[in-house]
């Protein structure tokens, strides 16, 4: 029942919709009330309306049969909308609904080139190097110093990021416009761009609680996945414990007051496993095996909260939010291809409601979870504001009657919520390329999801004129040559659907220790536009471990014409620069399997091997 009146008022209020008149009468019809429209059909149903009054007369029934004839005839779940209104989308992707009133911007610039990849290789904090705090780029840039950047002494600048890169530089925006509070997930967050974040973001939290004496930050961050850039990140996490717990890298740094600033670890066992087919079930959870685990970059059931996220002043009338795929840390976001999503407006507000429940996971209370945190012998675990919990859920809390309006973009968020129950990205991505008509543009770190493929290619089929473009990574940090991007490639070309991508870099570097090693810059973006119309960007990979719930995803999709057109533009001038962008063919190309180059023959029959499995995956896991 609740199921299609969601879906009669998606219908009514989706930005693209040519049913809503044809929802709207359905919606009247079906419900039986003349006043309802979509913004008060809660009330009119929920609160003592229809349903409350569907469940007294069940809970009085007695027989099976006589609950099973009332819910058939009842006159919501018995209409019949595909004859009524055949027009209409049958399901409701989202239980938010699209959220109007909006103020939208997609940002994607920052620099990739070799220039600034060595910036940070120059740098760098890896073997045997230590973020030195007193430099000047570990300083964030003031306005007039962001003006007269390249007049400023080369060795004298502020960090560049936040001079240059506007995908940065609107975080700083942001934690300059908050008065009441501040929430970030963050992933990787880390090196010389995260440390001169951390100290900014930690001095301005002194400042803003010394005017409001409410005001505070919660940073909220996964510690058990650190993709190898562990060294890059603790010394930025130890510097904010410490300047909590009164501690000072820098001379002079004032005073945390105490509550003002609350870093909390992400609580990643109420996630589904990644990794397939219960394999991660063969290692026992105990002591010994957590000390092994602990010591690895990759937590083994592939469980991760993966978001990218900051909320500023959420509980007020002025909630900005700002996400997608951009990781915090010199050398796994700093140089990366990425794209983040700012909001201001009702969809801000409920970007922070949605992750409620992971500041009540964190604080669990569960003997079991409170086990798994990591580090906790350097006080990373979260046992010591469990007395304060109630506050800081009651901090993180939307208690808004009425949310104001911030302009006039509708938002629809998508995400993998923290323990799985909402994953609705998968399905929002399906839902666009199905009602594609002209072309789908899309840039992807992973493109092996069997079933967004097949519907790629389904929707080829229907329509051959269709325009599907793909930019793809190379996936070069896994040095298997393509893989995993290739297992369904070979597929996905035969019905016309074209893939290339970007001219990535793989980076030398000498480390202060004398070795080397090298870096592969990533196109890390996860965004997909249809039809200049509709545009999906967020955190989430095109990969069954962050579509399934196992991960902690957060997105959205965006409907606002002048900033998808320009996408487009972007995507075009990009796909048609032959400096910018490469053919991604996977006909003849060689795997690399534990540093060894395998025959195009093995390569072709391992590709087609690994998609049967993906094919399979879900049946045999009884998903």
């Amino acid at each position: 029942m609740l199921s299609k009146l969601l879906m009669l008022r998606d219908n009514i209020d989706a930005p693209n919709s040519s049913s809503k008149a044809e929802a709207l009468a359905a919606l009247v019809e079906a419900s039986g009330d003349n006043r309802i429209q979509t913004a008060n059909i809660f009330s009119r149903t929920m609160t003592s309306g229809l349903i409350p009054q569907m469940a007294a007369r069940l809970a009085k029934l007695k027989k099976d049969d006589d609950f099973t004839d009332q819910v058939i005839n009842n006159r919501i779940v018995g209409y019949p909308f595909e004859d009524i209104a055949p027009h209409i989308t049958p399901y409701s992707l989202s239980h938010l609904g699209y959220i109007p009133g909006n103020e939208v911007e997609l940002v994607s610039e920052n620099d990739q080139s070799p220039e600034r990849v060595q910036w940070y290789n120059d740098r760098i904090m890896f073997n045997g190097a230590q973020l030195d705090w007193s430099k000047p780029y570990m300083k964030m840039p003031t306005r007039e110093e962001i003006a007269r950047y390249d007049q400023i002494p080369s060795d004298l600048r502020p960090h560049i990021a936040f001079a240059k890169d506007p995908i940065f530089m609107k975080i700083r925006d942001m934690i300059d416009c908050a008065e009441d509070s501040i929430f970030i997930d963050i992933f990787l967050f880390g090196g010389t761009l995260g440390g001169t974040l951390a100290k900014y973001l930690i001095d301005e939290t002194v400042k803003k609680r010394a005017k409001n004496p409410k005001f505070q930050t919660i940073i909220l961050h996964d510690f058990a996945t650190n993709y190898n850039m562990k060294d890059e990140m603790m010394p930025v996490f130890r510097y904010i414990r410490d300047r909590i717990n009164g501690k000072s890298a820098v001379p002079g740094e004032a005073v945390v007051p105490a509550g003002s600033l609350i870093l909390l670890q992400a609580n990643i066992q109420r996630h589904t496993p990644g990794i397939p087919f219960g394999l991660s079930e063969l290692i026992e959870k105990n002591v010994d095996n957590f000390k092994e685990i602990e010591k690895r970059n990759t937590y083994y059931e592939s469980k991760i909260d993966h978001s990218k996220v900051i909320v500023i002043d959420g509980n007020t009338g002025r909630a900005e939010a700002y996400f997608g795929s951009k990781n915090w840390t010199d050398h796994s976001g700093g140089y990366y291809y990425d794209n983040a999503l700012w909001i201001k407006g009702p969809a801000a507000t409920l970007v922070q409601y949605s992750y409620y429940d992971d500041i009540d996971a964190a604080l669990t209370t569960d003997e079991a979870e409170q086990k798994w945190f990591f580090f906790k012998e350097e006080g990373f675990g979260n046992e010591k504001y469990i007395a304060q919990r109630d506050s800081i859920l009651a901090s993180i809390q939307i208690t808004l009657d009425n949310i104001k309006t911030a302009g006039e973009d509708t938002v629809q968020l998508t995400e993998a919520n923290v323990d799985g129950r909402i994953k609705n990205t998968r399905n929002m991505i399906i839902d666009m390329i199905i009602k594609a008509k002209s072309h789908i543009y899309m840039e992807q770190l992973f493109i092996y999801d069997k079933y967004i493929n097949d519907a790629f290619i389904k929707a080829k089929i229907q329509n051959p004129t269709l325009d599907v473009r793909i930019l793809a990574d190379h996936n070069g940090n896994f040095g298997m040559n393509g893989l995993p991007n290739t297992i369904f490639m070979e597929e996905l070309n035969k019905y016309g659907i074209q893939i290339r991508a970007r001219q990535t870099q793989t980076i030398p570097v000498t480390y202060p220790d004398g070795s080397t090693g090298k870096y592969h810059q990533e196109n890390h973006r996860k965004i997909i536009s249809v039809d200049g119309k509709t545009l999906l960007v967020g955190s989430s990979n095109m990969n069954p471990d962050t579509f399934q719930g196992s991960f902690r995803e957060f997105g959205a999709q965006m409907f606002n014409q002048q900033q998808i057109s320009k996408f487009e533009r972007d995507f075009l001038g990009d796909w048609q620069d032959s400096s910018k962008t490469e053919p991604f063919d996977v006909a003849g190309r060689k795997l690399v399997v534990f540093g060894k180059e395998l025959s195009e023959e093995t390569s072709s029959l391992i590709n087609s091997i690994l998609g049967q499995i993906l094919r399979v995956k879900d049946q045999l896991e009884f998903r």
